[in-house]
């Protein structure tokens, strides 16, 4: 039988419960009712990073997510009971940790201009800690040869165009989680005013590059795709890269630039910035 659990973090509520979701996986939850959707998402983060700095040879897959963590593992190896065991030693092993991070909430920031490391230089590795590594991305948000829905945003919310850059670019976004498609992270949360519902039909094709809103969500596209997301914006900045290290590179494997628990600031650049940067 399945062991379903919840798991108190010493000085806070239960903030951690183990859930069945199939014969062969579990999730694990955070609770970010009192904490707060960040400090959750951040100690999901902490948990995934020594889960695999721990990785047990059942373990088949995990899928993080905003206060999340599936966990896919082997049933010639374990059993439920088993991860169950597990992820509480786990927990228990980061009690003290996670227990000073939700009280201490710490702001240390180490901010990288993504544009100017070329790739090699970006497999930083971001220590099982709540640090912030901040990536400044350039966004050309008139880009006149490219579709945008910039004009109809802020017609919809009653605001200038100048407002919707200003409110969409003054912000600080944290990678919650990554997926759709290689490199593509969710990054959140979006200033309310800008909150906007998916397109309801998506569009076919959406341009390497495109910087694009949906709820309280922004994002980018890494390379060209289908999407239901508003495009507001286009970077010239690839977020795709070749792996970094010598067997994967080898392999012909790729590297995203943004990763889970990465924090993102936009600022505006010109049409003719963008098109220089692209042609460059």
């Amino acid at each position: 039988m399945a062991d379903d659990s919840i798991m108190m973090i010493e000085n806070d509520n239960d903030i951690i419960e183990f859930r069945t979701a199939s014969d062969c996986s579990v999730i694990l939850y955070v609770d970010d009712t009192t904490i707060g959707l960040e400090t959750a998402n951040t100690i999901i983060e902490i948990l995934t990073r020594t889960l695999l700095a721990n990785k047990p040879d059942w373990l088949r897959e995990y899928i993080p997510s905003y206060t999340s963590l599936m966990i896919e593992f082997s049933l010639y190896d374990i059993d439920h009971l088993g991860v169950n065991a597990f992820l509480r030693q786990l927990v228990s092993d980061l009690s003290t940790q996670i227990t000073d991070f939700v009280a201490e909430k710490p702001s240390a920031f180490k901010r990288i201009d993504s544009e100017q490391n070329s790739a090699k230089n970006h497999n930083v590795e971001v220590p099982i800690s709540p640090s912030k590594r901040i990536h400044r991305i350039p966004v050309c948000y008139e880009l006149s040869a490219a579709e945008t829905d910039l004009s109809k945003i802020a017609q919809e919310k009653k605001m200038s165009e100048e407002q919707v850059i200003t409110s969409h670019s003054e912000n600080t976004y944290r990678v919650y989680a990554t997926g759709f498609m290689p490199g593509f992270a969710y990054l959140g949360e979006l200033p309310e005013a800008l909150s906007q519902p998916r397109l309801s039909k998506p569009r076919l094709k959406v341009r390497k590059g495109a910087v694009a809103i949906a709820d309280r969500q922004t994002a980018i596209y890494p390379d060209e795709s289908p999407g239901g997301w508003h495009i507001i914006g286009y970077t010239p900045l690839d977020l795709l890269f070749k792996a970094s290290d010598k067997v994967s590179s080898e392999h012909g494997d790729i590297e995203a630039l943004l990763k889970t628990g990465d924090y993102v600031e936009f600022y505006p650049i010109t049409e003719s910035e963008y098109l220089g940067w692209a042609n460059s």
